[in-house]
């Protein structure tokens, strides 16, 4: 939530629109939030509120976004702001936008600066950056940021990148809204790449009506008011078998709780297979690795290589390693699995999971208890997202309750490539009936 009297970036565009809020408040609720927070929250790299509170004051209240305060990730260009990608080897001054930054910029976005990223896009944890409902939780990555920034009241809305979760993990950590779109359906012109076969470009909201409404100004159509999805019969499949004994009790009672809600409202609940988790990890590391070394290979094998923060340049190195021909493999194999998937959604509408298997993890924290075992950090945080990166399907994560400590839990809901106007009337149906996205953090040590 933004405001308790503004929850979110529609409510403001409503008052705007009355005239009962003037174009530079929404800017400067966002301003004195971070004037309180972001000290402790450290959501952001670089910002403006000199230039943002200027812009805002001649906002044009009937544009899309007209007076909506916004963040970006530090991977994505903004003319006058450095892209860092959160590393000390990178600092571009780029003089023109991204081309989703410059579709926000022209729907009349006010543009607050650029958020925290995990360097190089490359993890799940986004340091310093905290968790606004624990200080003392990860945010998730790599756009946490972003994520953390929407979730503080910061800004009422921001842009992330998504190569394995990077958009749908901070978002469930955080409790907000984060849509990955279907692949390529926003365009990653001027944004710094990790894997141009993974990536995808999407916002992170308050609410699912906000996101839909920011993916249509990022695809540079008319936005429009979502309305939820019609009474069934409508189909969902879960990966049962994928997910039975690796979710946190707490995330496998709220995602109970999230289908019979669903089922309420008329859906066919079934079951659907889904390939083994190795599979999907193999394939995400033998395409990602390479080309993410191919993007950084300058920095990688030069002097700037020691301005990589920790072991960001080990883990980059297996990258130059890896055979082209386990490449070509691998790039046959997701194509393959694309089409069997397809194949399989004659039988659904939709895919249900949990965005994450367990609450927002510790920071400092090494590996992840799940079910019955310990899990890697990163294994536990991308197990139930990264599939759905590989067959560049559209995936909404939206709230859906809290842990035994009070943390955000996400339900993960996915439609076939090219559908996501069904992935957000069905995440849309879910917010209105549970009303999770109402819920502001305590900001409490």
């Amino acid at each position: 939530m933004f405001h308790p009297e503004i929850p979110d970036l529609v409510a403001a565009r409503e008052r705007l629109a009355a005239g009962r809020l003037a174009p530079h408040e929404p800017t400067e609720l966002a301003a004195a939030r971070i004037a309180a927070h972001e000290g402790r929250v450290r959501a952001f790299l670089h910002l403006d509120l000199e230039g943002a509170l200027a812009a805002a004051r001649t906002a044009p209240v009937g544009a899309d976004l007209g007076g909506i305060p916004l963040g970006v990730k530090d991977i994505v260009d903004v003319a006058g702001m450095p892209t860092t990608g959160g590393s000390r080897a990178y600092r571009l001054e780029p003089d023109r936008d991204a081309t989703a930054v410059a579709r926000w910029r022209a729907a009349g976005a006010v543009l607050l600066g650029k958020t925290n990223t995990q360097e190089l896009a490359y993890g799940v944890v986004t340091a310093p950056t905290r968790n606004p409902w624990r200080l003392d939780r990860i945010p998730g990555g790599s756009s946490g940021g972003s994520a953390a920034a929407v979730a503080a009241g910061m800004a009422l809305g921001a842009l992330g990148t998504d190569t394995g979760g990077s958009i749908r993990i901070p978002a469930a950590c955080c409790g907000v809204v984060g849509f990955k779109p279907s692949y390529g359906a926003v365009s990653a012109d001027g944004v710094m790449p990790l894997s141009w076969t993974l990536d995808h470009v999407g916002p992170l909201a308050h609410s699912v009506r906000d996101a839909a409404w920011l993916y249509d100004v990022l695809r540079g159509v008319p936005p429009r008011l979502r309305t939820p999805l019609a009474p069934g019969p409508h189909r969902a499949a879960v990966p049962w078998d994928y997910l039975r004994g690796r979710l946190a009790p707490a995330v496998e009672r709220a995602f109970g709780e999230a289908l019979d809600v669903f089922r309420r409202a008329g859906f066919r609940v079934t079951a659907v297979p889904m390939e083994p988790w190795e599979e999907w990890r193999d394939l995400q590391l033998t395409i990602r690795l390479p080309e993410a070394y191919l993007v950084h290979q300058e920095v990688l094998e030069g002097p700037r290589r020691a301005l990589l923060g920790g072991d960001l340049a080990d883990r980059l190195d297996p990258g130059g390693r890896i055979r082209a021909l386990d490449y070509v493999r691998a790039q046959r194999r997701r194509l393959e699995l694309r089409a069997r998937w397809l194949e399989r959604a004659r039988d659904f509408d939709v895919v249900l999971l949990p965005t994450l298997a367990t609450g927002a993890p510790p920071v400092g924290a090494e590996t992840v208890r799940v079910g019955d075992g310990d899990l890697s950090l990163w294994e536990a945080m991308v197990r139930l997202t990264a599939p759905w990166n590989v067959l560049g399907w559209p995936a909404v994560s939206v709230p859906a309750g809290f842990d035994d400590d009070g943390l955000p839990v996400g339900l993960q809901v996915v439609a076939p490539e090219g559908q996501d106007e069904t992935a957000l009337a069905a995440a849309l149906w879910y917010e209105d009936e549970t009303a999770w996205t109402r819920r502001m953090p305590p900001l409490a040590d």
